[in-house]
């Protein structure tokens, strides 16, 4: 069975109010000790002290 692209389901836009996660996380992770930082307003690792980058 062979299928035109005029079968094919036609595209719809994707709704603008779906979220999701970010592509990267890796700027929420202390770089020395790894942990996830859940606060964003903190200038250190509530872990090991480091400074935060950023």
């Amino acid at each position: 069975m062979t299928t035109h692209p005029d079968d094919a389901a036609p595209v719809t836009e994707p709704d603008d109010d779906l979220g999701g996660d970010p592509v990267c996380w890796l700027d929420r992770v202390c770089p020395d000790c790894g942990l996830f930082l859940t606060d964003h307003t903190a200038s250190t690792c509530p872990r090991c002290g480091a400074a935060r980058d950023g």
